[in-house]
């Protein structure tokens, strides 16, 4: 028996399939099913990182809180943002987005990594080193290379997420400078002096009595950002300007690209990076519902001090529609 086919039940089936290759569903990507955005910027002495608020089941909101806080272990308190980050130090900051699961999963193993770090470099005992075994930091890239071997052990069977490192990175630069040198005459005995000031063609030579410039290299330890992005197997990804994550990566990269610019201070990296953030996220369906944006600044005292970092949070109002 035939089945006949109606213009349009036929005309339906045709907008269905075409609207299914032009929209891919995003619960066929597990890392975006939860949503969720990341955006982070380098300024001068200083880092930005935003999140957003949502976290929802696919289409489905399920959690719009925005006022996380961390906690003892370094991590956002239950009841807060969604999004997981981790603080290893005052000078790290730690963000992913992905599948919610996999990420606390990821958390925890790297909380247990980094501490097992720690400790053994605390059982070396290196020779010169000071103060207690906690007060002992990683650097940012330390960081991101341990989490880069976590996440390609993992290929088989990875986690569905994508994570953002930032940072502030200690490092030493050369510095020449000139120091003016003593003259001639300073550094001749007295005897030799006597004998060359009766000696006429001696004596021109004593007459020049300019004095040397020399160069002394020293070097001095500064803050410079550090920003990096992961794909799930591990790949890094870095940049000296902005880095971006999440469902909303598209439109994070023309609105960052049209607003960064080099050299921004504390409060202006805040403000472009709110701005490039919330402008995205109007955008994008799975995202939003609120941003944070934690911002790292180094201190201003001299030698590069890592003591003196300061992490400052700002909560920015979004649409909620």
């Amino acid at each position: 028996m035939a089945m006949v086919c109606s213009p349009r039940m036929l005309l339906l089936s045709i907008t269905y399939f075409i609207l299914l290759s032009l929209c891919p569903a995003q619960g066929s990507d597990p890392s975006q099913f939860n949503g969720g955005s990341i955006l982070a910027m380098a300024g001068r002495n200083s880092v930005a990182i935003a999140i957003d608020a949502r976290f929802g089941l696919g289409m489905q909101t399920i959690s719009t809180g925005s006022d996380g806080d961390f906690n003892g272990n370094g991590r956002v308190s239950e009841g807060g943002n969604p999004r997981i980050l981790q603080l290893p130090n005052s000078n790290v900051l730690l963000a992913w987005t992905g599948l919610y699961g996999d990420g606390i999963g990821f958390a925890e193993e790297m909380n247990v990594q980094l501490a097992r770090k720690v400790r053994r470099a605390g059982c070396m005992g290196f020779p010169g080193s000071s103060g207690s075994i906690m007060e002992r930091k990683m650097s940012p890239r330390s960081i991101t290379m341990l989490m880069s071997h976590l996440l390609y052990r993992r290929r088989n069977a990875p986690y569905y997420i994508e994570p953002v490192v930032v940072g502030l990175e200690t490092v030493c630069i050369p510095i020449l400078l000139e120091t003016k040198g003593l003259g001639s005459d300073d550094i001749r005995p007295k005897e030799l002096q006597s004998t060359l000031d009766g000696n006429p063609s001696d004596q021109l030579i004593s007459t020049q009595k300019e004095s040397a410039m020399t160069q002394q290299k020293v070097y001095r330890r500064i803050q410079k950002p550090f920003l990096c992005g992961t794909d799930m197997l591990g790949a890094q990804s870095t940049s000296k300007s902005f880095v971006c994550s999440g469902v909303a990566s598209r439109s994070l990269h023309g609105t960052a690209e049209a607003m960064w610019k080099p050299d921004l201070e504390g409060d202006e990296l805040v403000e472009v990076c709110g701005r490039a953030f919330v402008s995205a996220l109007e955008r994008d369906i799975l995202s939003g519902y609120g941003a944070v944006v934690y911002l790292i600044q180094g201190g201003k005292g001299e030698d590069g001090a890592e003591d003196d970092v300061q992490i400052t949070e700002y909560v920015l109002a979004c649409r909620n529609d």
